[in-house]
């Protein structure tokens, strides 16, 4: 698989249950494909909308931040918070940025989030989609498909 993103970084939301609010952790994923696609739609009374999807694919062998270990989603909801920061994993509504996340905060807000992305000029994506195409064939070609807007 060709790469042509340096790392992103995906935040894999859990429910903080002290404010019961949903706090994310981050990891900083190396050597991964992504692809944007622009678009634009008119509705009828002329009104124009832009539309960004974005397709990113991690290979099983792309640099995973400490080395951590794919779980599924349900998994991944069984752990408490120290433990899921040894594990990441992809959920519809989690959060990615192209780049690497350079703060220091492990466990952070979706308002931190925006805040971050606002502050270094990055994109922020939230996950639509995903498949899991791990199964089988190659270790060239296993990857993880997200989609997302």
């Amino acid at each position: 698989m060709i790469t042509n993103v340096a790392a992103v970084t995906v935040f894999n939301g859990r429910t903080d249950k002290a404010p019961r609010r949903k706090i994310y952790i981050p990891t900083v994923i190396r050597g991964v494909s992504c692809v944007e696609a622009k678009g634009a739609t008119v509705t009828n009374n002329g009104v124009w909308s832009d539309d960004v999807q974005y397709k990113i694919r991690i290979p099983v062998t792309a640099d995973f931040q400490n080395h951590r270990l794919y779980l599924p989603e349900r998994e991944y909801g069984n752990l408490d918070n120290a433990e899921a920061e040894r594990y990441w994993t992809i959920q519809k509504g989690d959060l990615i940025v192209r780049g690497e996340y350079a703060g220091d905060n492990p466990l952070l807000y979706e308002d931190e989030i925006s805040e971050y992305v606002r502050t270094h000029g990055l994109e922020l994506i939230r996950i639509k989609e995903y498949a899991d195409d791990t199964y089988g064939g190659s270790p060239y070609l296993k990857h993880w498909r997200i989609g997302g807007k």
